[in-house]
């Protein structure tokens, strides 16, 4: 089966975790990442060593492409001639996070030591289509992206893009009976949190769209709600979690949050279910 795993930060513990899991019941299981592999976490290097041995184009690890990703490649490049001036009276160019630190650690800030990383980036696509058996003989496609997908746009588009990226939706995909799985945008924020069916720091659901960036990396900063690195089988909808919801939470906490977020069936994912095999 295909299982899609949200953005990972650096969390390399946790995306560890969540393959095993996921492994112990499905050997055979094939990953799509949504991206978005390096900054803010606490192991964004052991995170980038795995993801450039295990992923490729069309084999069991797969990925498409992350806005931090594409922030690191532009980083590269202004350092890069930066790096080429002989005089080099200004300072470097700072990346928008961390990577620049995380590189100086590991003694690669250097262009020639970072570019199998860059180049690793580079062949990650923006988008991914998978099609799986749906009901009474139909098939039901996932658009796989980092952030939205937009039908309106043709797909080699700059705008496409640019959408597949950046764009935050949260509303859901009234274009297309495609779903659209995406990360980019935690269901930790205020995009959803006190929204109607969100489940802050799990899997959300919204019409022919799901959202798979439980926040991991940030469940040090909200004590109150729990982030989770997060994973959801295309053919069957079933959530995968790591760490869980009963290691994140004690159990007072946890019956609260299980009682005030996911008390009811969640509309957007019962209608979702019936396009898939009983």
């Amino acid at each position: 089966m295909h299982y899609c795993i949200g953005d990972v930060h650096g969390c390399f513990d946790e995306m560890i975790a969540l393959l095993e899991k996921i492994e112990r019941q499905d050997k055979d299981a094939h990953y799509i990442f949504v991206g978005d592999f390096v900054d803010r976490g606490p192991k964004v290097w052991e995170t980038i060593e795995w993801v450039m041995e295990h992923i490729t184009p069309d084999g069991k690890y797969q990925s498409v492409q992350g806005n931090h990703e594409q922030m690191v490649m532009q980083w590269y490049l202004e350092y890069c001639e930066w790096k080429s001036k002989k005089l080099r009276l200004s300072p470097p160019p700072q990346p928008n996070y961390d990577f620049m630190e995380q590189a100086k650690a590991k003694g690669m800030l250097d262009p020639v030591a970072l570019k199998p990383i860059m180049d690793f980036f580079l062949t990650l696509p923006f988008h991914k289509v998978v099609t799986v058996p749906g009901r009474n003989g139909t098939t039901v496609t996932y658009d796989i992206v980092h952030a939205w997908y937009d039908y309106d746009e043709p797909e080699d588009s700059g705008q496409q893009y640019m959408d597949n990226l950046w764009r935050r939706e949260v509303d859901g995909n009234f274009d297309s009976d495609h779903i659209i799985i995406h990360g980019h945008t935690p269901t930790l924020t205020i995009l959803y949190v006190g929204k109607k069916h969100s489940s802050p720091g799990m899997i959300v659901y919204r019409k022919n769209a799901i959202n798979i960036d439980g926040g991991c990396v940030f469940t040090a900063q909200i004590d109150d709600l729990p982030g989770h690195l997060c994973g959801i089988c295309l053919e069957t909808l079933e959530e995968f979690y790591s760490p869980t919801l009963e290691e994140r939470l004690p159990m007072k906490e946890r019956i609260d949050y299980l009682r005030k977020y996911r008390s009811e069936p969640d509309p957007f994912r019962e209608e979702l279910l019936q396009r898939l095999p009983e």
